[in-house]
Parts: C-alpha cells; structure tokens; sequence
C-alpha cells in the first residue's frame, strides 16, 4: 500500500488519472488492454460527487486511445469507465444493483464508493464482488477512507443498535436467549439502578440537559465476565441472536465483529473499548435508550492488489494506515512542499461577540437575527468577488439555506442584489477533493465537529486500548476534515496580492492548526453582532454613526443619535432634530461629506439605507447616559474613547433647559451643537 501525502491542489489526482492511462495503454504489457483499475471515492451518487468527476477524467483520458489502439476484435467491446452504485441509488433510479457487476467486471476502469470498499475487498466467497476484482491491477482510493473500514452496530433503516433490553427480554421469554444474552440483559438491568453510573463515561447534552453514559473496556469486561463465570457464553448463539436482529441482510455484520468480541471477552487485559453498554439519563432523571455497542474494523485479507491512497494530511506518526491495513506494508511518500492556507477567522473567546450559529435552532426557525446577520456578513464578503463564495455548514443548515432562507439577505446591506450561482453551499464531511469551486471564497459557518461518541466509541475501532490515541485520533480527523474543504476554493494556487484569490473566512475559532498547513489570523466582521441581547446589532449601529457625526462635527449630540433612530427620542430631543435635520442634510452634499460620513451620505438618499447598512435594530432606550457612553468606549474606533457626556445649554427658543453632547471637552461640546443648529 502506498500512501501519497501531497497537499490539496497539487495535482495529485490529475497525477494519478495520468498513471492510470499509462497503465492501462501499456504496450509492454501482455495484459493490454485487459488491465483494469478500481477507483473508489467518498461518494458517486451527486452529479458533483468526487466520483462522478472521476468518471468524466478517467473517460476523457482513456476513451480516444482504447478506441485506436486496445480494441479486441473476438471479444465484446468494453466500456471505459463505470460507476458502481449502492443500494439506494439503484431504487431511486429502479437500477438492477446486480446487473451493475456485469457491466463493471467488463470496463477498464470501475468507480465505487468507498463504502464498497470492504465488500470488494472482505467477501472472497461472494462471486460478485471475486468477478469485480479479476484482472484489477490497481486500486486507487481518493481521500481518506477510515468511516468506509468502521463497522458500527446499527439496526435496519436506523444508526442504533438494535440489541436493547426489550430484544432480548423476548429472546429471554421465548428460551432462545445465549448465555451471553442474559449476562448483557442483567447488565442492563444492574445499570438502569444507577449502579454503573460512577464508573461509566459520560457525555452531557447541554440543550435537552440529557446524559448519555458509556461503560466500556475494563468496566464493562469485568462486569460482563462475573455475569458469565459457571457458564459456557455461547458465542456461535450469540452471533445468531444479532443476525435476528439486524433482519436486512444488506446490513450484515462482519465476521470481525464477532470474531472481535469473542478476543475482547476472552482477553486477560479486559482494555479494549470496542464493545460496551450506552444509556441516556433524561432530564427527569429516567434512563432511556438502553443499548449493546459495537465498533469494529472491518480487516482486508493482505492479498488485494496494490492500493494507492491519495491523502493530503495522511499522519505517519498517528499510523492510522497501519491501524487500518493491519495485513499491508504500507509505505508513504510525502515529498510535496506544503502552502500554507491564509486562514481569517472570527475569535470566539467573548461569548457574547460570537457569531457562530446553532444548527438546531437555525433549522427550527430560531436566531433568524444572527442567521440574517451571518447572511449579510457572507453576502458583503462575496459582493465584487467574480468567482463566488463556498458557504460550509452542516447538511441541515445547507438545506435550510437552501429551502427557506430568504435569498435576498444574502444582498441584504447592499444594491445590486448577487447573482443566483454567487452563493454555493456545501455540508461538511461530503465534498473533499471536489475541484467544482475552484477560485471562490470559502465561509464556513461551522467547525466540523463530530459528536463526542465518534472518539469514545467509533475511533476505539483502530484505538481500542488506548484513550489518548483515540483523542489524537479525533484531533487529527477534525482537522483534516476542516483544512480540505477549506482548501476547495484552490486559494493556495492563487499568488498573495491577486484581486482574484479566494479568502478563507470561518466564523468560529478553528484552534490550533500546524503553521506547515494553515496561517491564521484574526477576522473582523463588518458590523459587531452582540449575541444574547434582544436588539444585537444596535450598538455596532451607534458606533457606526457617532463616528460619523463626530467626523463632521467634533461631538455627538444625543439629539441626533435619537433622530437618527438609535434611541427613542424625548420631545425635547424631537424638536432639536427637526432643526438639526437640514442642517445635517446640508453638511452631507460637502465633497468631504461622503469619505468622513458615507452611511449617513447614503442615507441622504435613502433613510431606510440605515437598515441595510447596518443592520437591522430597533431604537433603545437612551434614559441612562452611561450605556451609552459605555457603548461609545467599546467601539473599534478609539476616537469615540475619549468622548464624555456634556450637557449643553439648548437655544432659548426651546426653553432653558440643556441636552446631552458626547465630546472631549465643554467647549467642544457646545461647538459640536451649535454647529448642528446654526
């Protein structure tokens, strides 16, 4: 096995496509043109799927020259390139799945999933997948296929297991049990009373305030043993007791799965985190979701044909490979020099400045303030960017997005709106290698975080007696998984300075990531979004605009702010507007005006550009001078630091009394209002 460790964008897939070619129109060979190839990416099913580009590449490279050189007179032509489908697809399309294997076993070269990968591999008696791999002298698999080896128990149609207490309770009435059954059930039934509950791991669910509880490795294999000690476990019945359960046989387990278990159960060190019980404590305290776990690798037999993995971030010092492919050499060969992503991303350490979305409430209709503010951010990101913007998320924000964000906030603070293909989206975990957004910028609304059972649980199949290799594991997967999707943009074969290269903007804190792989440095969004507060955007608003008077006039008179609809106005307050207005007016059509004040330029215009400019906000209070004030200090500008509240005696003609002037001093105060007035 050789795995190649060149980073996104080198051009090791177009390399590799050019291999291909040398390989199958090899004159030297005896075997020309019966040399086939397996080609194996994430996915095959979306049009934009790296398989399907594939397809498209391997075809245009191959398809003249076999058609000129490689044709067998005696023997049926034969396609180029195949795709492979899985299960679903084939009824979604009414596609006879088994027919498929013809058709592949007579191309040159077939392009599968990945999740085909241990089929093809792992099941030497299934004369379907033994044909498809006759005559295959090369397999080539694109990007890291660690979640294609991972087999995880899981029912028919559902991602949990099926082996909960209810199961078995019937095998238990029906006598059919396996002695191993009935230890699990009493296990079960010993940690519904709490008595696991300290020794187990947990996981807590801060939104529905839930406790998901794992007792794994030694605890659960000391357990389970003392439950079995007198007894013979009866392995062979219980292998048929999770057949029973599984009913669809496209979900069959692996024989590792068993095989697996039958070592950790028998084994002195009782370490291994591959199998356990889970259970969830709701919030009333109930435990629920009682469960059996299993997460195996499925091990490929050392006799494939050669296997070229293609993996921009593949660790040696991790051995993942070598965890993988346990009856494999596996060789690397990394001698491509790294360009580092420019990476900008929005820190999180203030929480109530972060900007980060949370996907369940954006797919339920909640924060639609912050969702429309992140649109805006994004839209004013792509606004004279030719190429467009990548937006990354999770499928079920991408979907919301997709379906029922209105499309106009994308364009929300500015005229003319973007065009419909400017804003792309994609979801996490489904796009790498895709070259489709070649020169766009990449946003991601999200990091990609897998939930905290992926390291506890999924990763204890390559790492089952180690937690510290599982967390490196994870760590590794994280950034990974994040660095080659941001890299779809292609923005390293862009030169720095270029009007045309592709930003990378997230709106979270990726953490740290190896200075070879990313350069990160702070992002500023353009308006400052207050999370928690019921009115986000309006200090930001205030911000904006005080500069902005204060640009043209040295001071701030609240009269203006309120005018302006910052803050709910006093009589007083309305009647100093109503002579201040044309005057403000008037200091607008200055030709300094529109470089030291252009929101308000532009609201000369247009009032309601306020709202798109700035955001959308609703006037505040503004009784307590030191909010405002405060507001002022926090701003990004340090000229609106210094500014102190005045008050400043109002012309008689609307009484004796004063109104409130932010400004360095009392004369600049009285200079600012005047000014405003005259």
């Amino acid at each position: 096995m050789l795995v190649i460790v060149a980073p996104p964008g080198s051009k090791k897939s177009g390399a590799m496509y050019q291999t291909v070619q040398d390989i199958i129109l090899d004159r030297n060979s005896r075997l020309l043109p019966r040399t086939r190839l397996l080609w194996a990416t994430h996915g095959t099913k979306d049009e934009k799927s790296l398989g399907q580009e594939a397809k498209g590449r391997l075809h245009r490279l191959l398809d003249p020259k076999l058609n000129l050189f490689a044709r067998d007179l005696f023997e049926k032509p034969w396609e180029v390139v195949t795709v492979l489908h899985g299960w679903d697809y084939c009824e979604e399309k009414n596609i006879n799945y088994h027919e498929q294997f013809d058709g592949a076993r007579s191309s040159v070269v077939t392009v599968i999933s990945q999740a085909h990968l241990p089929l093809v591999l792992s099941n030497p008696s299934d004369p379907r997948f033994k044909k498809l791999l006759e005559d295959v002298g090369l397999i080539v698999v694109d990007e890291d296929p660690v979640g294609s080896l991972i087999y995880t128990l899981k029912g028919p149609n559902t991602t949990a297991s099926p082996v909960t207490p209810e199961f078995l309770e019937v095998r238990e009435a029906a006598g059919t049990a396996s002695n191993i059954e009935l230890a699990l059930l009493r296990l079960m039934r010993r940690a519904q009373g709490g008595e696991f509950d300290d020794v187990a791991e947990q996981v807590v669910n801060g939104r529905w305030k839930t406790v998901l509880f794992s007792l794994t490795a030694r605890s659960f294999w000391t357990a389970l043993s003392d439950e079995l000690i007198g007894v013979s476990p009866g392995f062979s019945l219980f292998g048929e007791a999770i057949e029973n359960a599984i009913t669809d046989a496209r979900s069959a387990v692996p024989g590792d799965f068993y095989r697996l278990f039958e070592e950790d159960l028998l084994s002195p060190e009782k370490t291994s985190a591959r199998f356990g019980l889970t259970w969830i404590r709701n919030r009333q305290g109930n435990v629920v979701q009682m469960r059996f776990r299993g997460d195996v690798l499925r091990v490929i037999p050392g006799d494939t044909p050669p296997i070229v993995i293609l993996d921009a971030y593949a660790s040696q010092e991790l051995q993942q490979y070598e965890r993988m492919f346990p009856n494999h050499r596996v060789r690397y060969i990394a001698e491509w020099p790294f360009t580092p992503l420019d990476i900008e991303y929005a820190d999180d350490e203030d929480d109530e400045e972060a900007i980060e979305v949370d996907r369940k409430n954006m797919a339920n209709g909640k924060q639609v303030k912050l969702r429309n503010y992140l649109m805006a951010e994004t839209g004013e990101l792509t606004r004279g960017h030719a190429a467009g913007t990548l937006v990354l998320s999770y499928s079920e924000v991408t979907d919301f997005l997709a379906e029922k964000a209105p499309a106009q906030r994308w364009s929300w603070r500015f005229e003319p709106p973007l065009p419909d293909d400017a804003i792309k989206l994609r979801w996490w975990f489904s796009g790498r290698g895709i070259n489709a957004f070649d020169g766009r910028h990449v946003v991601a609304w999200h990091a990609p975080r897998r939930p905290k059972t992926y390291e506890l649980h999924t990763l204890a199949a390559l790492a089952p007696y180690c937690p510290e290799e599982r967390k490196q594991l994870n760590a590794h997967a994280f950034r990974s998984e994040l660095l080659q999707m941001l890299h779809r943009g292609r923005q390293t074969n862009y030169p720095p300075g270029e009007t045309i290269r592709p930003r990378v903007v997230l709106f979270f804190n990726p953490g740290d990531l190896p200075k070879e792989w990313a350069s990160c440095r702070k992002f500023t969004p353009r308006l400052k979004f207050k999370r928690y507060s019921k009115n986000p955007l309006h200090e930001a608003a205030v911000q904006v605009l005080a500069g902005e008077l204060l640009e043209l006039y040295g001071g701030v008179p609240h009269a203006c702010l309120a005018g302006l609809g910052l803050y709910v106005p006093k009589p007083q307050e309305r009647a100093l507007w109503s002579l201040a207005e044309p005057n403000l007016r008037r200091a607008l059509t200055t030709p300094m005006a529109s470089s030291v004040a252009p929101v308000l330029t532009e609201w000369l215009v247009n009032p309601a550009v306020l709202q798109h400019r700035l955001g959308e906000y609703s006037p505040a209070d503004g009784t307590h001078t030191q909010l405002v004030v405060e507001i002022l200090r926090a701003a990004d500008c340090s000229h609106l630091h210094t500014l102190k509240k005045f008050d400043v005696p109002v012309p008689s003609r609307l009484g004796t009394s004063t109104t409130r002037v932010y400004a360095r001093s009392q004369v600049e105060a009285e200079k600012a209002l005047s000014q405003v007035l005259k």
